[in-house]
């Protein structure tokens, strides 16, 4: 049973009580100021170059995600032990996003920043790294392809950690100004999703029966677009925040350790985040569900679309949103529509036009979920920083990016096992068009496997989600008070005064 501590915000949710959320009038002079441009410290050019750069970050990071299960199946790889080294290499995930949130927050470079040295470094590697992962070889045998797959992946993933944690961080360097950090994010998932979207549809149409191109080839044209959209953050951006003096210290792994037990709010928040993408096993399983359930893998483009679409919708009106509505109650409406539509989607069963619509439905629900997402590790970061006086930015992204990473990794590990644990058959092909031309059946057993997977296990850990974020009561306004006592513009004692409540 909820108790009275998880009920209450829960009520305030669902009725749209403002009480619970209104500030203080001083307080809403902060958010007049900040919302000034003409105290903007970032060029449009640098806001431009940072916004490309989600495009083609996200156009490799949704095909990975979408694709690389099927990509692997298809080759013929065998569904337990893919499931296993999905999970595996996440050992080392583990290990590296901290050691480089870490390296991230004491090495520094004589010139060009904090953070966007390390972009430079790591373009070049995500590029290749993902070209080795959808490269595997045909000609090599089962335990060939499985070394060639573990290596690939433990090297991209170390890219990505390389690429994906400064990118979060150089924001919280780029400017200081509260309203300018949320329209850089804001506007950034514009960009990100645009780029997702596209390589969605291209993974989507091109590899189906109609078309029939290999997901190999497909993974060479969504690199060379990256490299493109990618490479002027590095030209042009720059570091115009100059490092604070706790910057200047090197902090112990006690100091870290206290930290992270002092920012409750970073663990809840990505404690709801690894149940939401970690059990969305839908994602893995899409092209397979719909090829065998609804008798055409081109069907995916559609429940793809219908899905992903209004994210893309709700991310241009994401700052205007912002300022009129506080975020986590947005994401909050959005887990639980989410958990709700999903619950119905499997109870209804694969029934084709239901389905399009209650995908339609809950696409939006899902779009509030991953738009507004990344709005919330800089209020975590502000918020350890103010409770430990530690500041550990590099390691507080490498927590995002290890989350993002993870989540991945489990709902693709988790989806082709599930389908090993129903008595899936393996099949050895490089596109559907090539897979319906060697008419592969699978059993009933094992299609009822893939439902499981493609529609019960999101249902669960949409609900966990919605649980555990009901613990998290971190105001925005609140935040910019941090923060401006984190940057020394006003005393600990002034921004106590200031805040909603005792943190």
């Amino acid at each position: 049973m909820i108790g009275d501590e998880l009920l209450i915000p829960f009520v305030r949710i669902m009725a749209g009580d403002k009480e619970g959320y209104r500030e203080k009038n001083t307080r809403r002079v902060i958010v007049k100021r900040t919302q000034d441009t003409s105290g903007w410290m970032t060029s449009k050019k640098e806001r431009r170059s940072y916004w490309a750069y989600f495009f083609g970050q996200n156009m490799i990071y949704m095909y990975l995600y979408m694709f690389l299960a099927t990509y692997l199946l298809l080759c013929g790889m065998n569904a337990a032990a893919t499931a296993g080294i999905l999970i595996a290499v996440k050992v080392w995930d583990a290990v590296n996003d901290i050691l480089f949130g870490t390296l991230i927050d004491k090495l520094r470079f004589k010139k060009g920043g904090r953070f966007i040295p390390w972009l430079r470094i790591s373009l070049p590697f995500i590029l290749l790294t993902t070209l080795l992962l959808f490269g595997i070889p045909q000609s090599f045998d089962m335990g060939m392809k499985l070394v060639w797959f573990a290596l690939a992946y433990i090297l991209f993933d170390t890219a990505y950690t390389l690429c994906d944690v400064p990118l979060y961080g150089l924001v919280t360097n780029m400017t200081n100004n509260q309203s300018e950090r949320t329209d850089l994010m804001a506007k950034s998932r514009i960009t990100s999703y645009s780029g997702a979207l596209l390589a969605l549809m291209m993974g989507m149409i091109l590899p189906s029966e109609q078309i029939g191109m290999s997901f190999t080839t497909i993974a060479v044209i969504i690199t060379a677009l990256a490299a493109v959209s990618m490479v002027w953050l590095c030209l042009f951006t720059k570091e115009h925040v100059g490092e604070s003096k706790t910057d200047e210290k090197s902090y112990t792994l006690r100091e870290m350790l206290k930290y992270f037990a002092g920012n409750k709010y970073l663990f809840i928040f990505f404690g709801g985040l690894i149940f939401f993408h970690g059990l969305n096993t839908a994602q893995s399983v899409l092209q397979f569900a719909t090829f065998y359930l609804f008798d055409s893998a081109m069907i995916a483009t559609v429940v793809a679309a219908v899905s992903f679409i209004p994210s893309v919708l709700i991310s241009f009106f994401l700052p205007a949103l912002i300022k009129r509505f506080d975020k986590h109650r947005m994401i909050m409406i959005s887990a639980i529509a989410f958990a709700v539509l999903s619950l119905i989607i499997w109870a209804i069963g694969p029934v084709l036009i239901p389905h399009l619509i209650l995908c339609v439905l809950r696409g939006f629900a899902l779009g509030g979920v991953t738009v507004l997402q990344f709005m919330f590790t800089p209020d975590c970061a502000e918020y350890g920083q103010y409770k430990t006086g530690v500041e550990a930015k590099g390691i507080t992204f490498a927590i995002q990016t290890f989350t993002m990473k993870i989540t991945a990794a489990v709902s693709g590990a988790l989806g082709v096992a599930i389908l090993g644990l129903f008595g899936w058959q393996s099949v050895a092909a490089e596109s559907f068009a090539e897979l319906a031309a060697l008419g592969v059946a699978q059993s009933d057993t094992a299609l009822t496997g893939l439902w499981t997977a493609y529609a019960l296990v999101p249902t669960i850990g949409g609900i966990l989600t919605v649980v555990i974020w009901l613990l998290y009561r971190l105001k925005p306004l609140d935040v910019q008070l941090m923060a401006r006592y984190n940057s020394g513009e006003i005393s600990r004692g002034e921004c106590d005064a200031g805040l909603s409540k005792l943190y």
